[in-house]
């Protein structure tokens, strides 16, 4: 089964298996914000820091199996691998849209 992504979630996973930050900040809106591991990252500047921390330390690709909604907003299922203890393990890239843009992201089991 092939998955039809929303166009800017697609460049997300694309620049986010790339490890490709500048394409995966663009994907954001300017007052966008990133929820994972208990972090808040607030706005594109917070939300590169992030990125490129975790791509240092993990060096993840997300294999998305599953598209589906929760309020009306797009959540992306998948396999994270990378250079971590228990990969791959599944996650859940909940996310909010507007404007062709994210607003939104929290990433959770």
């Amino acid at each position: 089964m092939t998955l039809t992504l929303p166009p800017v979630l697609a460049a997300m996973v694309a620049a986010h298996n790339a490890h490709d930050t500048e394409a995966f900040t663009d994907c954001f809106a300017d007052d966008a914000i990133v929820r994972n591991e208990g972090q808040k990252h607030f706005g594109k500047a917070a939300i590169r820091s992030w990125f490129d921390d975790v791509t240092r330390k993990y060096e993840p690709v997300f294999h998305v199996t599953d598209l589906s909604t929760f309020d009306g907003e797009p959540v992306l299922t998948g396999k994270v691998f990378g250079a971590f203890e228990g990969s791959p393990i599944e996650l859940r890239y909940y996310t909010g849209l507007d404007d062709g843009k994210i607003v939104a992201l929290k990433i959770a089991r």
